[in-house]
Order: C-alpha cells, then structure tokens, then sequence
C-alpha cells in the first residue's frame, strides 16, 4: 500500500492529532497540521498533500477559501478534501469547491478515520493514464535498446508495467492488483492475459539476447546460474533503470 500525505486545517492542532494521530505510522500516511487557513495553503503549495482535511471555520482564510485557492493554485495537483463544517450554507460551498467528503463537526474520530482511509482507497486505484504515457514511452525506448521485439504485445504491456512501477515502486508488491489487473482493465483483456503475453516477451527476449544481455543491460552483476527474470523482476528492473536514467538527466 502507497504512504500518504495528510494535510489537517483544525483550529485546535491538539485535536487533530488526538484524532489522526494514530494514523500517522511512517508507513501509510505522514501526517501534518496547521491551525490557520492561510498556513496550509502555504504548507501545500510548498508540497501539495494527496488527502486535505479542512475546518470550515479557521483563523486568516477559512476553510472554502482554503480548498478554492489550492485548486487554483495546484491545478491537477489539488489533493482529495475532507471538509468539516456545522453549517449547510459552508456545506454546500465545499460540495461547488469539489470535495470529496464531508463531515459534521464536532468531528468523529471513527468518521473521519474511516473517511481518511477510503480517500486512500480511491487514490491508490487512480491511475493518470494520460501522465504515464511519456513514462510508457521512455520504458519502450529501454526495451527497444534492450532488443526485445516491438510486435511483440507483451512488449507493450511491459512498457506499461514499467510505466506503473516506475511511479508507484510499492506496486510490485500487488502486481496483480496495482499494474496487471489496471493493465488489463485499459486494454479490454484479462489480468492473466497481461501477465502471459509479458511472460512470453521476456522469454522471447532472453532467448535472443542471453542473460548476460539482459541483466547486464539493466546494470546487474552478471551470475551464470541466473535463470530467467520472473515478470516482477524484469519490470522492477525497467522501472529502477528509469529512475536511474532520470536522475542522471
């Protein structure tokens, strides 16, 4: 599962670690509150946060004010809003402002955990598919240097796999569910299907090339017993040599 950031706008910091606190365990959300409006806008245009919990009411900018200036600052990069309000008319605010949840305050714990959690749900089956394109297409570039063959369709879901890893490199550890399963869904197959055809592009490949041509070319200490990369191998390998290649410009 991907780690989070958690943006909370409260009056009171001490009650919103009282109530997210817990959540914050270095592993899936990391957790950080101001008490005024015009400090998280700050805090989040620095580093937008993927999930906003947001007080209606708050010192300097309150809280519609808040999420309508992120958006216009962040633009696509305007995190998932939780909103907390007494009132309807702040209510319907949020709702025209585009929130995707919003509570009753005083604020529950278990609400607003719960409501943490499926935010987080939702953003780890969200895929910008127009954003990996250029991602898509740098990883068919490694594999085409690589040698394996372009026909080939495994070729290409690889290439997406590679894409998917590459920004989320937690997906490996559910590659069933975080790259074949998306996979899939886009190109109208089966997950299986997915999974056979990148099986066979990798075989193919290995056979052209060697082993040494291959783990050489992702930079890997050459073993001749190395068997066959599994599929997560290779796409952990395509995705870790485009990160390299990225920060070496």
């Amino acid at each position: 599962m991907a780690r989070y950031s958690v943006l909370c706008a409260m009056r009171d910091a001490r009650e919103a670690n009282r109530l997210l606190g817990e959540m914050d365990d270095g592993e899936r959300c990391a957790l950080r509150v101001v008490s005024r409006g015009d400090a998280a806008l700050v805090i989040a245009r620095q580093t937008p946060p993927d999930i906003l919990v947001v007080d209606a009411v708050l010192p300097y900018l309150d809280g519609p004010g808040v999420v309508e200036r992120m958006r216009a600052a962040l633009g696509s990069r305007m995190p998932r809003v939780i909103a907390g309000s007494t009132r309807r008319f702040a209510d319907a605010h949020f709702s025209r402002c585009g929130a995707q949840a919003l509570l009753s305050v005083p604020w529950d714990a278990q609400a607003l955990r719960s409501a943490v959690l499926d935010q987080m749900e939702k953003l780890d089956a969200q895929i910008d598919w127009p954003r990996a394109q250029a991602d898509y297409e740098r990883a068919g570039a490694l594999l085409a240097h690589l040698g394996m063959r372009k026909r080939l369709k495994g070729f290409h879901f690889l290439a997406w796999a590679g894409a998917l890893a590459y920004a989320r490199e937690d997906s490996l550890y559910a590659i069933g569910e975080r790259i074949y399963r998306p996979i899939a869904a886009r190109f109208a197959t089966t997950p299986q299907n997915v999974e056979r055809l990148i099986r066979h592009a990798v075989e193919s490949t290995m056979d052209a090339v060697g082993a040494q041509g291959v783990y050489g070319f992702f930079g890997n200490t050459i073993d001749p017993t190395r068997g066959k990369p599994t599929n997560g191998q290779m796409i952990g390998m395509l995705a870790q040599r485009m990160r390299v290649r990225a920060r070496c410009g």
